[in-house]
């Protein structure tokens, strides 16, 4: 198991999560539970911290994780679903109402 991303909002480890098992990447979240423990414990023993169970998935999690943290960066434009039609920010890798998967061709 690597750790591929940590925040200390959990909200974000989980979405982290789903987008990741959406592709076929299986994750666990390591502290989940350990936020009321803050104070006691050392700030960064109880962050969220987002794992894949194979080593050999991580490169692909964190590409995945950095590509969409650019597309917000840059400013890009939201995409269009062509399952359903919605309109998705840019940052995001699937769509929000079906779950269809961004084309490469999906932008506006």
């Amino acid at each position: 198991m690597k750790c591929v991303f940590r925040s200390q909002f959990l909200a974000d480890v989980a979405h982290w999560r789903n987008m990741l098992e959406l592709r076929g990447i299986g994750c666990h979240i390591r502290n989940f539970h350990l936020g009321g423990a803050l104070g006691d414990l050392p700030f960064l023993e109880v962050m969220p911290e987002l794992w894949v169970l194979d080593d050999r998935d991580a490169e692909l999690a964190q590409r995945v994780i950095a590509g969409a943290h650019q597309a917000a960066d840059k400013g890009e434009p939201p995409w269009r679903c062509a399952a359903c039609t919605e309109s998705i920010e840019a940052q995001f890798t699937a769509c929000w109402r079906c779950g269809a998967e961004r084309a490469a061709e999906g932008v506006f």
